[in-house]
């Protein structure tokens, strides 16, 4: 019985706490662009930089201002909350998605951010991406381009560059990075196509491009240009074979299961194990390397 009692009354307690979520954060604002202003300001705020005044910023970036391709923020942040609630398989509703998930948070104030960065605001953009850093866990710099429908799932520790692009459309897991690979200026970061998935803990690294509908796999580090709907996976990335589906970036098929059919077919053309000390490995390189198989 008392165990009863004090499951009822966690319930309640429960409750009334999600009640209040809600209510602050959604039912007591008038508009969409308001109420994601307040959620993200009572996560951002801290004593020297208070509620009010980044919810001030935040809301007017939200209502009036414009993406680097000219599509209006407030449009941008429903499309990211479409795509959440279309790909992501644990997330119910766009509610719970605009409540708890750090991704989408870290996305709409990074548009924030870029806003203020191309209004010459660059000072006030950079200390709001690096209070978004403090956050969530994710380094995206005021300068970088993302398009429309973008999901980062989790999130925690992506970083993407001053000079880099993610088209409409594509997902990229947690531990993603979009870096440079020295310490040359100018543009060095990688440049990603529409519908593109990267896997979890997948480094781009430098300019190069990663073409529309492409896979990269958990990991990998890739260092030179994908064509279009190619799976890329490993370290340092190779090309494995082309992506089955029209659009990876929705259907996130992280088992690249063309890779057990090529590794299949490397092994009966190159028989490492079976050669003996007086056939050299080169010898099933050369049988590999004129068998027509494409890398």
């Amino acid at each position: 019985m008392c165990n009863e009692r004090n499951e009822d009354s966690l319930d309640v307690e429960a409750s009334e706490l999600l009640h209040g979520i809600v209510k602050r954060s959604i039912l007591d604002r008038g508009s969409l662009e308001e109420a994601l202003s307040a959620h993200l300001a009572s996560k951002l705020s801290w004593d020297a930089a208070p509620f009010e005044r980044w919810h001030a910023i935040l809301l007017k970036s939200f209502t009036s201002g414009m993406s680097h391709c000219g599509k209006a923020i407030r449009n941008l942040m429903r499309d990211d909350l479409i795509a959440i609630k279309e790909r992501d398989p644990a997330c119910p509703s766009s509610s719970h998605a605009f409540l708890y998930f750090k991704g989408f948070h870290a996305i709409q104030a990074y548009r924030a951010a870029n806003w203020l960065w191309s209004k010459g605001q660059r000072s006030l953009a950079s200390a709001l991406q690096s209070r978004i850093s403090e956050v969530f866990g994710m380094d995206i710099h005021p300068a970088a381009q993302l398009g429309s429908g973008i999901m980062i799932d989790h999130g925690t520790g992506v970083v993407i560059g001053e000079t880099a692009r993610v088209g409409n459309g594509c997902t990229l897991l947690h531990g993603v990075t979009l870096g440079g690979n020295g310490k040359q200026q100018g543009d060095r970061h990688p440049k990603l196509g529409c519908n593109v998935l990267v896997g979890a803990g997948a480094s781009i690294l430098g300019n190069v491009k990663i073409g529309d509908g492409s896979k990269t796999g958990a990991s990998a580090v890739v260092l030179n240009d994908i064509p279009d709907f190619a799976t890329a996976v490993g370290c340092p990335a190779k090309i494995i074979g082309r992506a089955k589906e029209d659009n990876p970036a929705v259907v996130l098929d992280h088992s690249c299961k063309y890779v057990q059919l090529f590794i299949q077919r490397i092994r009966s053309l190159c028989p490492y194990r079976h050669l003996s000390p007086s056939k050299p490995r080169h010898h099933a390189k050369e049988k590999f390397e004129n068998s027509g198989v494409e890398e």
